[in-house]
């Protein structure tokens, strides 16, 4: 019981140096300096955290922290430069945790601490980025908030229970790594998105010649289309990158995954690829009675395409708005194609053919000469009957 409470006060002071490494250094100084709690001996190595200098400077990282934390974008930049910072100081705090201990458990405990740290440093800097993807302050104030109370709950727990501690935050943490494929995609595409705007101009120029969507098939997408939709290059009308934004209708299809939007010929639907390796996949969605709609947000120019049951969200970096008004414009097309019923497209060639004018065609007339000879007249046998031969006489 005795190693898994250090173990579990390791973990917890790990995982939540990851979140807030200033504020989990300064309650834990306080609490050890004011005997908030009462260390047991194991526990001992931590009255450096009581120190006055280390008190001191806690307190005033933490104080910059705390107004940096609550700026859009400012926090994603100050978890950029702390995405060092963080994972160190939770696996120095983790090892004053452990005390002394055989020299393998140490480099073991410190990798484990650090993983935990960065682990939980990844969660935070990734919800911050899908925070700020709404420039207002007040979800990010809010979000701030937040953390520091759950920062000083999860020091709280793992100063007084820190076997539940061990078990709450291995469970934390495990969620964390389930959910880490997603994280990082977000994370991923978010910081493309925005070195996509920081390259931006001060002022947005009208392009110099309109866009012209390309056909670009290479030999991995020809085999995707060719195995998951029966379509060779040829039946490709043009291709264009992207990101996919949120949607719902479609089994596998969700937000910040990297693929090729491919329009068909035929206008009856729409495909998104996207290449991980051998988990390459392919998207398909139906054009029937579908919308389309272009909006810009605050990091990417976004096509909607949207229908009962369905709707999907291509994204383009900022600054490619003509590129996203001119994909939506080819699909518009698509869409008055297939809509088009056949009567309609029956009537105006009825009407064309009845415009014409109809022409009479004088026939040639061929004139038969009149007979040479005088053709004998039916003769009529004794009974009476009239036979078509003339008689021999």
């Amino acid at each position: 019981m005795e190693i898994l409470a250090q173990l579990g006060v390791a973990l917890g002071l790990a995982s939540l140096a990851g979140v807030n490494l200033y504020l989990t250094v300064l309650l834990t100084g306080l609490a050890i300096r004011f005997d908030w709690v009462h260390l047991a001996t194991q526990y001992q190595s931590l009255d450096v955290l009581a120190h006055p200098v280390v008190l001191i400077v806690a307190g005033l990282l933490f104080l910059l922290q705390f107004f940096a934390d609550k700026i859009p974008w400012v926090d994603s930049l100050w978890d950029s430069v702390h995405t060092i910072i963080r994972p160190v100081g939770g696996t120095l705090l983790a090892l004053q945790a452990l005390g002394t201990m055989p020299g393998y458990v140490i480099v073991a405990a410190a990798l484990l601490a650090g993983g935990a740290a960065l682990t939980t440093h990844s969660a935070k800097a990734g919800t911050r980025l899908l925070i700020n993807q709404s420039p207002e302050p007040v979800t990010n104030i809010a979000m701030s908030l937040a953390e520091d109370a759950a920062v000083a709950g999860g020091v709280a727990l793992t100063l007084l229970n820190p076997v539940m501690a061990l078990m709450v935050f291995s469970g934390l943490l495990t969620l964390i790594w389930l959910l880490f494929p997603r994280l990082w995609r977000l994370i991923r595409t978010t910081m493309w998105l925005v070195w996509h705007k920081l390259k931006l101009p001060g002022r947005r120029e009208a392009p110099e010649s309109p866009v012209d969507l390309k056909c670009e098939v290479t030999d991995e997408l020809r085999d995707l289309l060719q195995i998951g939709a029966g379509m060779s290059a040829d039946e490709v009308s043009w291709t264009v990158s992207c990101l996919s934004g949120k949607g719902r209708g479609v089994r596998g299809f969700c937000a910040n995954l990297s693929g090729i939007l491919v329009a068909p010929l035929r206008p009856d639907s729409l495909y998104f690829t996207t290449f991980k390796g051998l988990r390459s996949r392919l998207f398909k969605f139906p054009l029937d009675a579908a919308q389309v709609e272009v909006e810009s947000k605050f990091l990417s120019e976004n096509v909607t395409l949207s229908s009962d049951g369905l709707r999907a969200v291509f994204r383009f970096p900022r600054g490619q708005g003509t590129l996203a008004e001119e994909v939506a414009r080819r699909i518009r097309e698509s869409l008055t194609q297939k809509i088009t019923p056949l009567g309609e497209q029956v009537v105006p060639l009825i009407e064309e053919a009845q415009s014409v004018e109809p022409k009479l065609v004088e026939a040639p007339v061929s004139v038969v000469p009149p007979p040479t000879g005088i053709l004998p007249l039916p003769q009529s046998d004794p009974d009476g009957k009239i036979s078509p031969f003339p008689a021999v006489g």
